[in-house]
């Protein structure tokens, strides 16, 4: 297990054969959900990333075909004591808990008791995000009892932002742990029923804006519309942030630019990859902005001869 910028890797390749299904459930029932696994096949591969925040706990897991149960052993032996949201990326499942059965397709999530018994069977292997929250925290932003529900996050403003921000933090992004503990919570709760907030719709601007810096046409008005709300209000939400709309595109789209530099393409693709009208317009609003011209801070990244081109 190897820890980088607060996060740890778990991966049962790394443990001999006979160990790995017995490694995962050790693992999982420390980092998430105690989960009894029954591998699809002779051996079974998984691989998860843990981010511990003070009151939430965050994965991305991958896996091999297999199915898990929570049982009512595995409740008694390693509590939940709160709500657990799996968010497909991809490989589809069946969902089975006492109310029914449910089939998952990416895209969509899955919210359930982490105290009430489930199986779910992964046929063909999975890869998800995991967002465990305790119950203490459910009660400040959602009263009442949690019941399995889906919902669909591709096209939800708030879901997807959510999956943005866990996203971005599992890569190794900025180490804001309180600020990605506080967004995940609002957006949470917005999810679960319990209500907007200014930094839950601030976030799920945010992350429309970053799926969509390709777009040189990108408003204020089709930012507004996504998240459901009046531009006096997305105004006024990045106003009390420190920043016009135009300027948190204009940010966005830069920290974007300045992410990929190091590819080997040119000036004018990384422009246009980011919504840039034009290569000259990017090369003054990045000076701008970080001081030096793109081609100057791509040399630390590339060798001179990949760095020549006009």
């Amino acid at each position: 297990m190897a820890a980088v910028h607060g996060l740890t890797r778990f991966r049962t390749h790394d443990l001999p054969c006979s160990r790995r299904l017995t490694g995962w459930e050790e693992h999982n029932a420390r980092a998430l959900v105690g989960l009894r696994a029954e591998p699809f096949g002779d051996s079974f591969d998984g691989t998860e990333v843990n981010l511990t925040l003070p009151r939430l706990q965050v994965a991305r897991v991958t896996g091999t075909p297999h199915a898990v149960d929570r049982d009512v052993r595995q409740i008694a032996l390693h509590p939940a004591d709160g709500v657990v949201v799996y968010f497909s990326l991809s490989g589809e499942n069946q969902f089975s808990h006492r109310g029914g059965t449910s089939l998952i397709v990416p895209g969509q999530a899955l919210v359930v008791d982490g105290d009430q018994p489930f199986r779910r069977t992964f046929a063909h292997g999975l890869t998800e995000l995991v967002l465990k929250a305790p119950r203490s925290l459910l009660r400040e932003i959602r009263p009442g009892t949690v019941k399995p529900q889906v919902f669909g996050f591709q096209h939800d403003a708030h879901a997807r932002a959510l999956v943005t921000a866990l996203s971005g933090a599992l890569r190794g992004g900025p180490a804001d742990w309180d600020g990605l503990e506080t967004v995940a919570t609002d957006l949470l709760g917005t999810l679960l029923g319990g209500g907007c907030s200014a930094a839950a719709d601030l976030a799920a601007a945010h992350a429309f804006i970053t799926a969509h810096l390709a777009d040189q046409y990108l408003s204020a008005g089709r930012i507004a519309a996504a998240i459901g709300y009046s531009e006096r209000h997305l105004s006024r939400l990045f106003s009390n942030s420190g920043q016009s709309v135009p300027q948190a595109v204009l940010n966005a789209r830069l920290d974007a630019a300045r992410a990929i530099l190091g590819e080997p393409i040119s000036l004018a693709e990384v422009a246009a990859r980011n919504g840039f009208v034009s290569q000259a317009h990017f090369s003054r609003t990045y000076k701008a902005r970080f001081g030096v011209t793109p081609r100057q801070d791509r040399r630390a990244f590339l060798p001179v001869s990949a760095t020549s081109e006009s």
